[in-house]
């Protein structure tokens, strides 16, 4: 198998292209992973969910969290780990730069459902913001 480490721009652009991935969070030496749609924008990942659950249990207890997004074509794969600390919101601005951000990427919604601006500012929801200190990738060809 040949691999190779990714520069940072094909690292970005790999975050830019995809839609889902798969974050990672740890708490008292149990790791949890779920996977989620996002988008990538100026160093960070945006995510929304419900308000509550156990993936907002957990990051609230520990924000330091990764990223994972993978491709393949064909024999060749590439996979990106992005590490940052979690921020937490509900506002309407932390909602009106994930709404910004989606509907910029062409994600509006879920399940062919197309939300509103004034659908979503009614809506329960917390809205993460993953700002990256650290990105790696790595490319290979099985």
């Amino acid at each position: 198998m040949n691999v190779r480490e990714m520069s940072m721009d094909e690292c970005e652009d790999l975050l830019r292209r995809c839609r889902y991935g798969r974050l990672a969070l740890s708490y008292e030496d149990r790791p949890y992973v779920v996977p989620m749609s996002y988008v990538y924008v100026d160093g960070t990942v945006i995510l929304h969910s419900r308000p509550s659950g156990k993936k907002i249990e957990i990051a609230r207890r520990n924000s330091n969290v990764c990223f994972e997004v993978d491709e393949l074509e064909g024999q060749r794969w590439r996979s990106v780990i992005l590490y940052g600390k979690a921020q937490l919101s509900g506002s309407h601005e932390a909602k009106r730069r994930m709404f910004d951000a989606f509907m910029k990427s062409g994600i509006g919604g879920h399940g062919g459902k197309m939300f509103t601006w004034e659908m979503l500012e009614r809506m329960d929801m917390c809205v993460w913001e993953i700002k990256a200190f650290e990105i790696t990738g790595r490319e290979g060809i099985w």
